[in-house]
């Protein structure tokens, strides 16, 4: 977007006109720099970029091909606040991108994204996208009840839970 603020007054003294077509900035050696040089040398990449983004994309299109889409394998899990006397928010956080697993089910899932209690959500959720069925391929989402390991430490703090043991 251009810029409509005449800064050609003073303290700027901005003397950059594009219809010149300068695109170099001379500094006298062995003299400081002055401000006026270099807001001359802003004002000329700016117009550079300026002109550089409007000769590639209209005003108002898209930068990338945008569009809306859905996951349907994209699933919530409940967490119960406390486990083993812990509250679970303490290492919540710690768990995205991490592989879990189900004691019961044996169904394995990777953590994506973690949201802690607030007013609006009443237990700590975790959201996951399943990779694998029990070995019998009937189960294929977490038992209700049942504990979730991590196939590697969480560490929070001066904590650690070791892996395969039950975090929530």
């Amino acid at each position: 977007m251009a810029q409509n603020t005449n800064l050609n007054i003073s303290p700027y003294f901005d003397d950059f006109n594009s219809s010149k077509q300068f695109y170099k900035v001379l500094f006298n050696p062995g003299r400081p720099v002055q401000a006026r040089e270099l807001t001359t040398l802003q004002s000329l990449l700016q117009d550079q970029i300026e002109t550089f983004g409007s000769h590639i994309f209209k005003e108002g299109s898209m930068v990338i091909p945008g569009g809306v889409t859905f996951d349907s394998q994209f699933y919530a899990v409940k967490l119960n606040q406390l486990n083993f006397g812990v509250d679970v928010s303490l290492y919540l956080s710690k768990l995205v991108g991490k592989k879990i697993k189900g004691e019961i089910s044996g169904v394995t899932a990777i953590v994506q994204y973690v949201q802690s209690t607030n007013s609006e959500v009443e237990y700590p959720t975790i959201y996951v996208k399943y990779l694998d069925s029990d070995s019998n391929f009937i189960e294929s989402t977490f038992t209700d009840g049942e504990n979730l390991s991590c196939n590697e430490d969480i560490v929070y703090g001066n904590t650690n839970i070791s892996a395969n043991t039950a975090f929530a």
